[in-house]
């Protein structure tokens, strides 16, 4: 009982501002613990990124090759033809036509035509009907734009409302002529 007062309080201010540093420590902890669970898991989110940008390269280098492969055919085979052009134009080459050939040419060329025809009419037609609806759509647009357009049930609204009006201001002054009058 050798202690005052005051130093009881000083200890238990003491005690108290320990045990505040402690729970800030604790606090700290928890933040610090949350924030390696974040890196870790932004690691794991890296390294699986890592994996697929890997892939990715090893996919545009056998693309490369593949290109490479494709591009050297292909200078192969614009040399074969331009040979063979050259060759083509070195010969000298005699073609007949028989009376039953030149026949089959005509009907040939005689069908393909009828058949292009066929298809030009139906794509005009088709084309038609989209242009009479793209006129249609514009139209609609500009109105739309020009702020006067209006489609059925606007219309119908905008009459019913006006009768609904009208028959208000109807219903009001014949209550006020009943009014008057009485």
């Amino acid at each position: 009982m050798g202690r005052n007062k005051k130093d009881a309080a000083q200890d238990v201010l003491t005690l108290y501002n320990q045990m505040q540093e402690d729970e800030t420590i604790e606090r700290g902890k928890e933040d610090i613990r949350t924030t390696l669970d974040e890196i870790a898991s932004a690691k794991e989110v890296l390294s699986s990124v890592m994996v697929e940008l890997s892939e990715a390269k090893q996919m545009m280098e056998s693309t490369k090759v593949a290109l490479m492969a494709v591009q050297e055919s292909t200078e192969n085979i614009v040399g074969g033809i331009c040979n063979a052009i050259v060759k083509a134009e070195q010969s000298n080459l005699k073609v007949g036509i028989n009376d039953e050939g030149l026949a089959q040419l005509n009907e040939r060329n005689n069908t393909a035509i009828a058949t292009f025809k066929q298809v030009l009419d139906e794509y005009e037609k088709r084309i038609n009907v989209l242009f009479t609806h793209q006129q249609k759509e514009l139209k609609r647009i500009r109105n739309i734009e020009e702020g006067a357009y209006f489609n059925g049930r606007t219309y119908a609204w905008m009459f019913g409302l006006a009768f609904a009006c009208w028959t208000i201001i109807f219903v009001e002054i014949t209550i006020w002529i009943c009014i008057k009058l009485f």
